[in-house]
């Protein structure tokens, strides 16, 4: 049986050794890259916007059409392009100075909004936001959004145990239906002076990061949970391992009102 030679692998690309150049010249030949990797993000997010415009104005079937037959784009990179538009068509400013494969990147639809809108915030707020540290900050929440979404499967048992009827938050609901108009006045205004409370608390500790994803976290955390978690890791402190399991109910008690 004749064997199939093998392919040598691509060769490493490495950057142009601009020390060849004399100094005007390695100046010149960096600002055209520069100049060059500009036209091609704007091209993405102008030519999406385009797109998206004579998309909104044809079938399904002529606008594909139109666009292979004029255009002379795939279905992909038109898709890739105009989601780019929608998705960063506002921030074009902010994030013009990354390559077009970190733009597709930032722009997926399968990427979670918190995240694109924390990364431009940062861009935003003067932080050193390399390509490579964007990319790197992408590549964590699509590790974190795998993770959660295996954790999230859950057990037979568990599944058990959540399909049973949860009396006590029931109850809680007949009990918000039960409260005159005036009464449930009362018990929000509590609850939102709570809630002012724990952020003028919670607020001096947080660094910019940190705010931004503990900001993100309170979207999808569930309240029960939030306060079990938060019990363990403060278990787990210098300050609240002096706290027995007794005392630790108490205090949640008292937040709770």
């Amino acid at each position: 049986m004749r064997r199939r030679p093998i392919a040598n692998p691509a060769p490493h690309r490495v950057g142009f050794d601009y020390s060849q150049l004399d100094e005007d010249a390695a100046g010149e030949a960096r600002a055209i890259v520069g100049r060059y990797h500009a036209r091609q993000k704007a091209y993405i997010i102008d030519t999406g916007r385009d797109l998206l415009a004579v998309k909104a104005r044809l079938e399904h079937g002529l606008f594909l059409e139109w666009l292979r037959s004029e255009i002379g784009m795939t279905p992909r990179s038109a898709q890739r392009a105009m989601g780019a538009a929608e998705a960063l068509g506002d921030k074009s400013d902010t994030v013009s100075y990354l390559p077009p494969s970190v733009l597709y990147a930032l722009s997926s639809p399968s990427l979670h909004a918190l995240v694109r809108q924390e990364i431009v915030e940062r861009i935003e707020t003067g932080e050193d936001m390399s390509p490579r540290k964007v990319e790197a900050v992408l590549n964590e929440a699509r590790i974190r959004s795998r993770q959660e979404k295996t954790e999230a499967r859950p057990r037979p048992e568990e599944r058990q145990r959540q399909e049973a009827p949860n009396h006590d938050a029931e109850a809680r609901r007949g009990l918000e239906h039960e409260r005159s108009p005036a009464e449930q006045a009362r018990h929000s205004k509590f609850k939102k002076a709570k809630a002012k409370e724990l952020a003028a608390i919670l607020a001096p500790l947080l660094s910019a990061d940190v705010y931004n994803h503990v900001y993100g976290l309170l979207f999808v955390a569930e309240r029960a949970d939030l306060q079990e978690a938060l019990k363990e890791a403060w278990k787990n402190t210098e300050a609240g391992s002096k706290h027995s399991d007794h005392q630790l109910a108490e205090l949640m008690k008292r937040i709770n009102g």
